[in-house]
C-alpha cells in the first residue's frame, strides 16, 4: 500500500522514532509498503528554519531519511497543486494544504498526528 508522511513525521521517523504512534511505526516498518515523503516538507523544513533537525544540510538529511527508511521521494503535480483551490479552509497552513491535496488526487492516506487535517475527506492514520 502507497502512504505520504507529513513533515512532523518525516522528522520523527528520523530524528525522535520513539514519537511515533504505535500504528505509524508499524505502517513505516513494514517493507511492503511504499512510503512517499513529498519534496513539500523540506521546502517546509528550508523556509521555516527548522532546528529540530540538526543539521546544516538539509537536501543531505532530506535524502539520508529516504535512503535509511526507504522513503520514496515524490513531487506535487500541476493536479496536486490546482487540487488546494478546491479544499475547505479547515487548515491554513499551505504545505499541509499541498500534501493534503496530493492525498486526494493520489486517492492514499497521509500519516500525520495533525487533527486539523482529519477534517479532510482524505484518510488520516497516526
Amino acid at each position: 500500500m502507497r502512504y505520504l508522511i507529513d513533515t512532523c513525521t518525516l522528522i520523527w521517523l528520523a530524528t525522535e522514532p520513539n514519537k511515533l504512534s504505535e500504528m505509524a511505526s508499524k505502517i513505516l516498518q513494514n517493507a511492503e509498503n511504499d512510503i512517499l515523503v513529498s519534496t513539500v516538507s523540506a521546502w517546509e523544513l528550508a523556509l521555516k528554519k527548522e532546528d529540530i533537525i540538526k543539521t546544516d544540510n538539509l537536501e543531505n538529511f532530506v535524502k539520508q531519511a529516504c535512503l535509511r527508511h526507504q522513503l520514496t521521494l515524490t513531487s506535487p503535480s500541476l493536479s496536486h497543486v490546482c487540487t488546494v483551490k478546491e479544499l475547505p479552509f479547515h487548515h491554513k497552513d499551505p504545505f499541509d494544504r499541498l500534501l493534503i491535496a496530493t492525498c486526494t488526487v493520489e486517492k492514499i492516506p497521509l500519516i500525520t498526528a495533525d487533527k486539523k487535517i482529519a477534517l479532510y475527506d482524505i484518510e488520516t492514520i497516526w
